[in-house]
């Protein structure tokens, strides 16, 4: 039986213009900050849009490699920001993030007309254009430069004072062009350059170009001549090599699945991807090239570099990893003098914080480089890329693990053991963490394995194998995996650093029957900690989760990250950006889809039962396997995997049996019995297996989603509170839109609130619909360990101020009357929350709002 027009053979019948544009952002009202605006970017350069506090529409222009090149720190710097200004005032807006082109369109209606834009980072050359078509008198709105502080945006931060100021800015004309210039102390200069050109009666674009050089002049000029060479080339030429480029890209895989918030969610994080870097740019770090203030200026490499870039190794977005592997690389040298000077003739290491030249002291942080080499693995796995493995991974992993054999210490129990040293960010340190001895196993490990296969022959391959066989076992207790040596894992902890032999190593597995007892133990008490979990907390849960196999526990974290920790554009902050964790949960579902690790492909290995209906095409497996499968009715229909480096492999997948094997290189599959096949197909052979019975066509097609459901980020949506039969309106946190960047919607065992209110300027509102208006009184009901807080709930012009009364920890709530309000009109309103006197230690932890009708 064919499945499709030739036996074996998957078909796209993916239309993609339509299936990119229900994961579109999509505003209804101006976004108001920089975690709720558009953002644009080319790997390089990049903008994020939204309307100032002052009121006019603002691009936050930004350039990954601005930074301020001073002798002990070499952090980010703040660019500026480009206003556009309108004459009249703005009534509404809209905007719209189109992901398929990668274009930003919006319209401002003022009561002086319109301002229609259309907004790119070009795809190649480093220029943001802004095509603008105005109506009215809006014909003369105008552009305006504010520029940032060209200061250490840490020191900005923490309030603390700047020692080595930069030079004052200046402005100068070029011809046509005006740019701006920022010289450096330390040398060099960074620039922005803008010319407008009039396309016709109310129609402009504005071509704007960052430029940056160092040690010597010169930013200025490069910037100059990109926005001249634009220019010239004009807006359409532009737009059609730049839309070739992405369209290009998304089609190197395929993932879709019924939940529209996930799958939206993922396909953004692709996009977020390819406008943060690119093979020959600057290596991801905690913002890409959209600049916030923050106090993470630079690249930290105790988790957050790492997880920015699983996901573009399943992704088969190898181009996207290359960043990082090219950064370490050209930071060789500094690696290794990043290790005591002693060491440095066989070792390498990096601290917990460097910037893009690699150079950062490892003090007591031992393993962060060792964990770096796993994604350059991963890398060079993924991709079939022996050579690159030979010259220039293994050489360096050889250095990671040399620099922990310095260290080992033979203990009385003749097991070799490590010295006192920092689980990433876990308050007290330890003899043997198992983050330092997950990481060197795995180093030694790989060694090993790579000197075998490649045929190496290392002559330290002897030594490797006996630290192996000598290295103290992990430390656990009861409660599972432990921190390290005598400190178990007694605090709520963000980090997974403990868990890394369990994920993502993946040298403790739930494959292993005698381990599974410890996995289930460490991971319940570890992520039952709550008080000091974050975003990444439940991505690195979900991916453990998965790995178990417990694909609706995975979902479920996943969930939870979501409704807590995503912002509105996708963006999440901790203080500052940071970017990793949204990527780090877009690899989270990879591991639902895919799993590919010791010589075996897992299709659908984790789906969840509440997800009937999955398709993946061209997701790639280590080995350089292209993987491409569908699941309906919560069954698995068919799978195709693609050799590209011939390879020999495993399959495991539950198709119905008898399963048909079809595709010129069917011969080449071979049935081992319990869902497992083994593989020996050579570069370019692809075979496909079909369960029995299957109906389907070998079709890659997207999952159905109601249209309700689509573009679920941009404006912050929450749907309107309707009446209840009494009249009484209940306002549960879960119903709540959140505006600001601190806020989170969080659920657990003893929580269901809206928690971390530290931020003042954060509040919180509810859409309700009134059909029966009349006299309310108004309740609270919220939790707080102390007292000395005001809050105000603001409803239809009338505002009730509340005294935060101590309810005797943040785990107990009560609830409060606040006094009466009065709803006179059917129809929607909206009722806010915010704080009035916030003191410090947080506003409250608010459940619900209740309004009741009076009688009478």
């Amino acid at each position: 039986m064919l499945c499709c027009a030739q036996e074996g053979t998957v078909q796209d019948r993916i239309d993609w213009p339509s299936f990119m544009s229900r994961q579109d952002l999509v505003w209804d009202s101006l976004p108001r900050a920089w975690h709720e605006g558009a953002f644009v970017g080319n790997g390089l350069v990049g903008a994020m849009i939204y309307q100032d506090t002052a009121g006019p529409l603002r691009w936050d222009l930004g350039r990954s490699d601005v930074c301020e090149h001073q002798p002990k720190g070499n952090h980010r710097l703040q660019i500026g920001e480009m206003l556009l200004n309108p004459v009249g005032k703005i009534q509404s807006g809209t905007m719209r993030l189109d992901l398929w082109n990668a274009e930003a369109d919006g319209k401002l209606t003022t009561d002086r007309g319109t301002i229609t834009f259309h907004c790119l980072a070009h795809a190649q050359r480093n220029v943001v254009l802004v095509d603008l078509q105005t109506t009215g008198d809006e014909s003369e709105c105008a552009w305006s430069w504010r520029p940032g502080l060209p200061v250490n945006p840490r020191l900005v931060y923490q309030k603390q004072p700047v020692n080595n100021p930069n030079p004052e800015a200046r402005e100068e004309t070029v011809g046509e062009t005006l740019v701006w210039i920022q010289p450096r102390t330390s040398g060099g200069e960074y620039a922005v350059a803008w010319r407008d050109v009039v396309l016709g009666p109310g129609h402009r674009l504005r071509v704007i170009s960052l430029g940056d050089s160092f040690p010597q002049v010169g930013g200025a000029q490069e910037a100059v001549k990109a926005v001249d060479e634009a220019a010239q080339l004009g807006l359409e030429a532009l737009a059609k090599t730049h839309r070739e480029w992405w369209h290009a890209y998304y089609p190197q895989s395929f993932v879709s699945v019924p939940d529209a918030r996930v799958e939206s969610f993922y396909w953004i994080q692709m996009y977020k991807l390819a406008s943060a870097t690119r093979a020959d740019r600057p290596a991801i770090d905690l913002m890409g090239p959209w600049f916030r203030t923050t106090p993470w200026p630079a690249i930290w490499w105790n988790l957050n570099l790492q997880l920015t870039y699983w996901p573009v190794y399943t992704a088969n977005r190898l181009e996207i990893g290359e960043s990082l592997c090219r950064m370490m690389d050209a930071g060789f040298d500094n690696l290794i003098k990043n290790a005591p000077e002693a060491m440095r003739g066989d070792s390498a290491a990096v601290g917990r914080v460097t910037t893009y030249d690699c150079l950062g002291s490892v003090g007591d942080e031992r393993g962060n480089l060792t964990w770096a080499c796993h994604n350059y693995w991963l890398q060079c796995r993924y991709a079939g890329d022996d050579e690159r493995l030979r010259t220039h991974l293994f050489p360096l992993l050889k250095r990671a693990v040399g620099y922990y054999l310095h260290l080992l210490q033979e203990g009385p129990d003749g097991y070799l053991h490590l010295p006192v040293s920092v689980s990433p960010e876990y308050p007290q340190k330890a003899a043997d963490t198992n983050y330092d001895l997950s990481l060197l196993r795995w180093g030694l490990t790989t060694l090993i394995e790579t000197s075998r296969r490649l045929k190496l022959d290392d002559p330290l391959v002897p030594r490797w194998t006996e630290v192996l066989q000598r290295l103290t076992p992990y430390p656990t207790d009861a409660n599972g995996l432990m921190i390290g040596k005598e400190v178990p894992f007694a605090q709520s902890h963000r980090h997974f650093s403990h868990l890394l032999m369990v994920y993502p190593l993946r040298l403790v597995t739930w494959e292993q029957p005698e381990s599974q007892k410890l996995i289930e133990t460490s991971l319940r008490h570890w992520i039952g900690f709550e008080g000091a979990l974050q975003g990444y907390s439940f991505t690195g849960a979900a991916g453990i989760a998965a790995e178990m196999g417990r694909g609706e526990e995975a979902a479920g974290y996943l969930g939870k990250f979501l409704d807590r920790y995503v912002k509105p554009n996708t963006m999440y902050l901790e203080a500052g950006p940071v970017i990793e964790t949204p990527l780090s949960a877009a690899q989270a579902l990879h591991e639902l889809l895919l799993q590919s690790w010791g010589g075996v492909l897992r299709v659908f290995p984790a789906a969840p039962d509440s997800w009937p209906d999955l398709t993946f095409h061209r997701l790639r497996g280590e080995g350089a396997f292209l993987v491409s499968a569908s699941r309906q009715g919560g069954k698995t229909q068919w799978v195709q995997v693609e050799s590209l480096k011939g390879e020999p492999c495993r399959l495991k997948a539950d198709l119905a049996g008898p399963v048909q094997v079809q595709g010129p290189a069917a011969g080449k599959a071979k049935d081992l019995g319990a869902g497992m096949w083994e593989l020996a197909l050579g570069a370019g052979e692809s075979v496909t297996l079909r369960a029995a019975g299957s109906a389907e066509a070998c079709e890659v097609a997207p999952v159905a989603h109601d249209a309700a459901t689509m573009n679920p980020y941009g404006s912050p949506r929450k749907p309107p509170v309707p009446q209840s039969a009494d009249g009484s309106l209940d306002l549960h946190a879960a119903r709540a839109t959140l505006h600001g960047s601190a806020l989170f919607y969080e659920k657990t065992a003893t929580l269901d609130d809206i928690g971390h209110w530290v931020d003042a300027a954060d509040w919180v509102s509810w859409d309700v619909v009134v059909q029966r208006p009349g006299t309310f009184e108004l309740s609270a009901a919220y939790s707080s360990p102390s007292s000395g807080r005001t809050f105000a709930v603001e409803v239809g012009g009338q505002q009730l101020i509340g005294e935060v009364q101590s309810t005797g920890s943040w785990n107990t709530f009560q609830e409060y009357k606040l006094g009466t309000v009065a709803l006179t009109t059917p129809g929607k309103v909206t009722i806010k929350v915010r704080a009035v006197k916030l003191p410090g230690g947080g506003l409250m932890n608010l459940q619900r709002l209740r309004l009741v009708p009076v009688a009478g």
